[in-house]
């Protein structure tokens, strides 16, 4: 069942304040932070963290120690110390900062003298080319202009999320082909019975096929295997990725740190599926991550969503959710620069990039049932030879 629930309205991008102290004569970095109203057990977390008895040393008299507020509840109202910076004349000595767990630790701040400038070879993140066209908006655009229906073109995008990144840049040769049928004697929407798509010199065709022992319909290649996996690899659609799996640059808390999964950049409200079946393990508020949404699969794997504006209905500990489901909507809570879902996939409580960690096929006929396919196959395939330009969408650059 998909909640009909409407998302809610999301807070600005979290709100913080820099508050600049000289340490006088006589104070301890304890009582710095203790006159800053930070409670005693905090103060004695943030010491311990730059080494108990050295922090004196580390924070002594004349340094300047900068002290940044969050309000990483979503409240508005409560601002938590994020950040710690103790500077000398010249350099940072040292740094102490708040992780998504609600710890304070020392960390090793990054070198840089101004903001980061994206230069050199593209990497594996730079998503567009210079014309700023991704597949995902060339192929849409392409559709429209092929006067396609618009229930066939998400049909198109949903069939291939799992093996075709949309989100990349468009490259000579992309194409794709498309074989709906859109008979006017037919009550219904059109079906999409064929289509394939070809990015970066590989080549996906999936064939519509109704299951006889159940009589769900899905989509299934050439030799009878389905195109949905175990978990979908991008739980929102149509957004953009902003940030990947890896070290990266934390913009609030200021130093390098491992980004544990990967970002996704939407409007406020923009519905979260849940990536597979499973159970909900939590939906709830989680110091740093804001709303977060957490989903135990099987075989030790668990689905996290990160800064939601909001849960779905009826979204709490122990509900089933199947793929697809609605859990909740996209937002910018918890310790977040604007509004984007951090998504993170667990397998066995390890962290692992989920735009490339292998997943399985749900299904894989055999015996009858893949005989009775391949019949179905080869009776779309003749169609299609058979078919008019009118009624067939021809395979065409996605970049033109």
């Amino acid at each position: 069942l998909i909640s009909k629930s409407q998302p809610p309205t999301d807070k600005q991008p979290t709100q913080m304040d820099e508050r600049l102290v000289v340490v006088r004569h006589g104070e301890t970095l304890q009582d710095v932070l203790r006159a800053n109203s930070i409670g005693k057990q905090q103060a004695a977390e943030i010491v311990a963290a730059l080494g108990g008895r050295k922090a004196d040393s580390v924070a002594s008299e004349g340094r300047r120690i900068k002290l940044l507020f969050a309000d990483l509840d979503g409240s508005g109202k409560n601002m938590t110390l994020a950040r710690v910076t103790v500077h000398s004349d010249d350099r940072i000595e040292a740094t102490v900062a708040i992780t998504d767990e609600g710890h304070y630790v020392q960390v090793e701040r990054a070198v840089q003298t101004a903001a980061p400038a994206r230069k050199g070879k593209r990497g594996d993140d730079d998503d567009e080319d210079e014309s700023g066209m991704r597949l995902y908006d060339s192929l849409y655009q392409t559709a429209l202009k092929q006067e396609m229906p618009k229930q066939i073109i998400s049909d198109l995008i949903r069939v291939f999320a799992n093996d075709v990144d949309f989100q990349r840049a468009v490259q000579p040769g992309d194409s794709f082909e498309v074989f709906y049928d859109d008979s006017e004697e037919r009550d219904d929407r059109e079906k999409l019975l064929y289509a394939s798509v070809t990015a970066r010199d590989e080549t996906f065709k999936y064939y519509r096929f109704r299951t006889p022992d159940d009589g769900l319909v899905d989509y299934y290649d050439e030799n009878g295997r389905s195109t949905r996996k175990f978990l979908i690899r991008q739980p929102i659609a149509a957004a953009r990725i902003t940030s990947g799996f890896g070290v990266r640059y934390h913009p609030i808390l200021g130093y390098s740190k491992m980004h544990t999964g990967v970002d996704f950049a939407a409007p406020i409200g923009t519905p979260i599926f849940a990536s597979g079946n499973g159970t909900v393990l939590t939906a709830g508020w989680h110091s740093g991550y804001g709303r977060r949404v957490e989903i135990q699969h099987a075989n030790g794997y668990v689905t996290a969503y990160n800064h939601l504006s909001g849960f779905a209905r009826g979204m709490t500990e122990g509900v089933r959710v199947r793929q697809g489901q609605v859990i909740g909507y996209l937002g910018s809570s918890g310790l977040s620069t604007g509004p984007h879902l951090h998504y993170e996939v667990m397998v066995n409580s390890h962290f692992v990039d989920p735009m490339r960690v292998k997943l399985a096929r749900t299904r894989e006929m055999d015996g009858k049932m893949l005989a009775e396919f391949r019949r179905e196959r080869d009776r779309i395939d003749s169609i299609r030879a058979k078919a008019p330009n009118a009624t067939r969408v021809a395979a065409r650059s996605a970049s033109n």
